[in-house]
Parts: C-alpha cells; sequence; structure tokens
C-alpha cells in the first residue's frame, strides 16, 4: 500500500481517490475532479489520482487548475496493469463518474468497476451502461447520477467518513 501510493506522491496519511481510463468524455472525469474542488475545504488531506491518457489530458489539467486543486488531482498518464491494480488496492475509493456523452457514447460495463471490486475497494459510480448491474447501491459500493459532482462528492465523502463501513463494501 504504503509503496503504490510513494510511486505517484501520495502520502500514507493522505485520503486517494482513484480514477483510471482513456482521458475521453464518456468516462466523466471532469464530474470527479469538480467533486474534488466541493471536497477540498473540508478534506486537506484528499488527493486524486486520474490515470490514463487522452484527448482531454490538456483540458482536465485545466480544469482542475481552474477549481484550485491543480496540487490534488494528478495525473501520472498511463499505468501499466500491475501497477493499476496496486494503486487501486492502496486507494481508499475508486471513482467511475462514467456519463453518456453528447454524442450518445457510454461504456458497456468498464473492467475498472470489476477490477476494483476484485481488490475489495469501494467503488463510487454512475449507473451508465451496465456500472448498475453489476454495483449494488449501498453494498458493493455506491451509485450516483451522472454528470452530478455534489453526489459524487458526497458519496465519496461517506465512505472515506466510514472506513469501516467501505471496507465492508470493499
Amino acid at each position: 500500500r504504503d509503496a503504490a501510493r510513494s510511486a505517484l506522491s501520495v502520502a500514507p496519511d493522505e485520503e486517494l481517490v482513484f480514477a483510471v481510463g482513456r482521458l475521453v468524455r464518456k468516462k466523466g472525469f471532469e464530474y470527479l475532479i469538480d467533486a474534488v474542488a466541493r471536497l477540498a475545504p473540508s478534506r486537506p488531506r484528499l488527493v486524486a489520482v486520474v490515470a490514463g491518457a487522452g484527448d482531454l489530458d490538456a483540458e482536465l489539467r485545466a480544469r482542475a487548475a481552474s477549481r484550485g486543486v491543480g496540487d490534488r488531482v494528478r495525473f501520472p498518464g498511463l499505468l501499466p496493469h500491475d501497477r493499476t491494480a496496486a494503486v487501486m488496492a492502496a486507494a481508499d475509493v475508486v471513482a467511475v463518474p462514467s456519463v453518456r456523452d453528447d454524442a450518445g457514447n457510454v461504456d458497456g460495463l468498464p473492467n475498472v468497476v470489476l477490477e476494483a471490486l476484485a481488490t475489495a475497494t469501494p467503488v463510487v459510480a454512475t449507473p451508465a451502461g451496465g456500472i448498475g448491474a453489476v454495483l449494488d447501491d449501498g453494498i458493493n459500493g455506491r451509485l450516483v447520477p451522472e454528470r452530478d459532482a455534489s453526489a459524487l462528492a458526497a458519496a465519496i465523502a461517506d465512505l472515506l467518513d466510514a472506513p469501516e463501513a467501505a471496507r465492508a463494501m470493499g
């Protein structure tokens, strides 16, 4: 846990929210950035790591900076699969804020949801695509509405505030 966090400059006592995927609209990472911005004032030790590469890299970095959380949202780029699994297992929460984008594109069932469940890490996700078929709200994770940064922030905070319940979900 400590080694995986250290490789991303995340301290052992920081709250780590991890997200991974192509940096494209249907992944909804902009809503995670907005959720971190909402949580930042009350959670000084919160860090989000968004791993991946894609067309929205510069836009997402700029969004984090404009929301005042450029130092709290980290973009390590692509991670090897084995390292991704280690970071996922070292995270406090895995976020999968997927959306149906404006062109109608949506993931079927992102592998990251299944991988997070396999690492016993609690997941906060939207029901976009097939996610709702494997994630039961309050049982093995939390489901929030698409494009709702407030709900995403609240669900993340709930899991971070109740680590025993979060571990039970994981």
